[in-house]
C-alpha cells in the first residue's frame, strides 16, 4: 500500500480527503504529548499552549487517537463533542 492510498483510506474513514486527514496527522510522540496536556489542563489549555483553536486540538485527537482517548473523555463526561 502506498502512502497516497493510506492517506486516502484514512480520509475516507472520516469522510474527508486524504489531504485533509494528513493536515491533522501527528506522530505518536506528539500525540502522546498532546494527550498529556489535555489530561492535565483540558482542551482550552492545550489549545493555548499549542497556539491553535480548540477545534484543531479536537481534530488532532479524533484523527489520531483511535478512539481510546475520546472514550476516556466521554467517561469523564468532559467532552462528548469530540466523539460527534
Amino acid at each position: 500500500m502506498s502512502n497516497k492510498t493510506y492517506l486516502a483510506n484514512k480520509g475516507e474513514k472520516y469522510n474527508v480527503t486524504g489531504n485533509v486527514w494528513a493536515s491533522f496527522y501527528l506522530n505518536k510522540e506528539s500525540y502522546k504529548a498532546l494527550v498529556l496536556e489535555v489530561e492535565a489542563g483540558g482542551l482550552d489549555k492545550a489549545a493555548e499552549l499549542y497556539k491553535v483553536e480548540k477545534k484543531r486540538v479536537i481534530k488532532w485527537l479524533r484523527y489520531n487517537g483511535r478512539g481510546k482517548f475520546v472514550a476516556q473523555l466521554n467517561e469523564k463526561k468532559e467532552l462528548v463533542a469530540i466523539a460527534a
